[in-house]
């Protein structure tokens, strides 16, 4: 056989890699796509490297993103070593020796995050700020969390920063540190996104920390216990998203026009936001009845809503005579709803208002966490409501989980069914992904099997199209277990939080 001749533009191009033999060298591979791999090592890992070879010894100086906590310097897979057995100082003069070896230029992202960080450190801290302002990072984050209350939490030094440096920031998130000389701040121009996280600042103090962040696209506030207003000095042209979380004093968000997204967590308060709105997400404890607050409180206020989130725990059941009902502009609407206090009172076949209140909606979630009161549906419990047809020419997705089998339960998905003329797909869950108190009230894992079987045999029955995907609970998954060893670990973390 001939072998091939190398033409002279081969020649000229040369290989992309260097050949030893008949074996690529991973050490051969361009450089930016070896700095690329190593960005996506932790950082302890990619310093181990540099003992591969000459070649190597430098290659991790020069990364672009730098993460410290105590998973990326300290934690093993498998090695069990408590985070309460690693010292601050151990934690300090880690960070520093890698600071002091890398190249000091071009970093895009500076985190650092470990929870027993505070006031007595700041030397240290100090000294990472000004590293930060030398490489003109544009991401910084410090995560800290006071684990110590007698100790003052880290003074974060907006003096360290001047026009020049201030301009390279474009992403800051601070956590359990303490903002002071805010009048001071005239630096932060070109900073598009602001995270404070247990911040000790006040109202006046915010107000002047964002006098200059002119470019900011995104605020975010959350357990901030000094503040009582979230209010911007003068209008923001470019922000369009805020976002304020158990921030327990909270009294007023002022709102200025040209906001695009509100999330907020906390207390219920009057909002008045600009019409400029479109999608709205709160999560509170003080509604009575989150269905009517919806469509009493909202529509009037933000008549072109097109996305919103409301999560809550049901204590009553809505009052709907009279009830305006006038979202024609919402398309995706999430309801996360806890029914355990309402128990046999409550009726989730009132949610079918909604395809009338939503004549444009596109995609729907209801997520249920229901009492075991009411069991599964059965013939002894009377025959299925029907509601006058109301067909919806633009509901294509749904999606409910937390069904458990109930009579208004199966009342509600055949409505959706029934009345949604291009509906593409139906999603069954057996298994819920509201968190809340009360859900160890399910009495065991057989009320996710019920759901199943119910969801089977009454939906997919009605269902002609074949747009109904009900997940599968076998008997042998739930028997003689507990509901919430059942449940996605994430859905856990929420409700410990909550509770």
């Amino acid at each position: 056989m001939s072998k091939r001749k190398t033409s002279s533009k081969d020649k000229q191009d040369g290989p992309l890699v260097k050949k030893r033999g008949s074996r690529l060298q991973l050490s051969d591979l361009p450089l930016d796509i070896l700095h690329s791999v190593l960005s996506r090592l932790p950082i302890r890992q990619a310093v181990r490297t540099s003992i591969l070879s000459n070649h190597w010894k430098r290659l991790w100086c020069s990364r672009t993103n730098l993460e410290f906590s105590f998973r990326s310097l300290v934690h093993k897979m498998g090695s069990g070593i408590p985070r309460s057995s690693i010292s601050e100082y151990v934690f300090i003069q880690r960070v520093d020796a890698i600071l002091k070896q890398h190249c000091g230029v071009g970093v895009e992202k500076l985190k650092v995050e470990f929870f027993p960080l505070h006031g007595e450190h700041a030397e240290h801290i100090d000294r990472w700020v000004q590293f930060a302002i030398s490489s003109k990072t544009k991401q910084l984050i410090f995560y800290f969390e006071c684990q110590r209350p007698t100790k003052e939490p880290y003074g974060f030094p907006f003096q360290l920063f001047d026009a020049s440096s201030g301009s390279h920031l474009e992403y800051m998130k601070l956590g359990s540190v303490s903002l002071k000389h805010t009048a001071n701040i005239k630096v932060l121009l070109n900073l598009k996104k602001l995270e404070l996280e247990d911040v000790n600042i006040t109202d006046e103090e915010l107000k002047h920390m964002l006098f200059n962040c002119n470019a900011l696209e995104f605020i975010g506030v959350s357990r901030c216990k000094m503040l009582t207003c979230v209010e911007t000095p003068h209008p923001l042209k470019h922000l369009k998203h805020l976002h304020a979380s158990h921030c327990p004093l909270l009294q007023r968000i002022t709102l200025h026009f040209g906001l695009v997204t509100l999330e907020y967590e906390g207390p219920l308060m009057t909002l008045a936001p600009p019409s400029t709105l479109r999608n709205l997400s709160i999560k509170s404890s003080d509604f009575s009845s989150s269905l009517a607050y919806m469509l009493t409180e909202l529509p009037s206020t933000l008549p072109r809503l097109e996305t919103l989130t409301l999560k809550s725990e049901e204590l009553k059941r809505a009052n709907l005579l009279n009830t305006p009902l006038n979202f024609l502009h919402l398309r995706h609407l999430r309801l996360e709803l806890n029914f355990v206090s309402l128990g046999a009172r409550s009726d989730v076949l009132d949610l079918a208002c909604l395809l009338e209140a939503a004549p444009v909606m596109e995609n729907l979630e209801v997520h249920m966490l229901m009492g075991h009161e009411v069991g599964r549906y059965r013939k002894c419990h009377g025959e299925l409501r029907v509601l006058p047809s109301h067909p919806h020419a633009h509901l294509m997705l749904v999606n409910i989980t937390g069904f458990v089998g109930q009579k208004a339960q199966v009342e509600l998905a055949l409505h959706i069914l029934r009345n949604s003329a291009v509906l593409k797909a139906m999603k069954i869950d057996p298994k819920p992904t509201v968190a809340g108190i009360g859900a160890d009230l399910l009495m065991n894992g057989l009320c996710f099997l019920d759901g199943y079987k119910v969801a089977k045999k009454y939906l997919r029955r009605a269902d002609y199209h074949g747009v109904v995907d009900v997940i599968k609970v076998r008997r042998r998954q739930v028997e003689n277990v507990m509901p919430f060893k059942l449940i996605d670990p994430m859905w856990l973390a929420i409700l410990a939080e909550s509770e």
